[in-house]
């Protein structure tokens, strides 16, 4: 199974708050709507039509009763940005990090 690239994490938990930097893939699309389905974060916005490679600049929000989600896309990267409580941000970690492995 290919893996989406970890780049980066870290935590705020004082505000409820953690942040994932991806290296910008178009895996990151099939990936990312089967973390969306397991959250209950309906519907998921990502077809197989178009590439994520043409998302520069641009923002996607995610939201339900537990999890505020916003997604970032740069040239190179993507930053999805987590709010929740602790043990949902523990849910969330978990899930992204079976879809991806920590590079350097």
């Amino acid at each position: 199974m290919e893996v989406l690239k970890l780049i980066g994490l870290g935590n705020d938990e004082k505000n409820k708050r953690s942040y994932f930097i991806l290296k910008k893939k178009n895996l990151f699309k099939k990936s990312f709507n089967e973390i969306l389905d397991k959250l209950n974060l309906y519907p998921p916005i990502y077809d197989e039509q178009g590439s994520i490679e043409d998302l520069e600049n641009q923002l996607d929000h995610f939201k339900n009763d537990n999890f505020d989600i916003d997604v970032i896309y740069t040239k190179d990267r993507i930053i999805v940005i987590v709010r929740a409580e602790q043990k949902d941000l523990n849910k969330f970690k978990s899930l992204l990090l079976a879809y991806s492995k920590i590079i350097e």
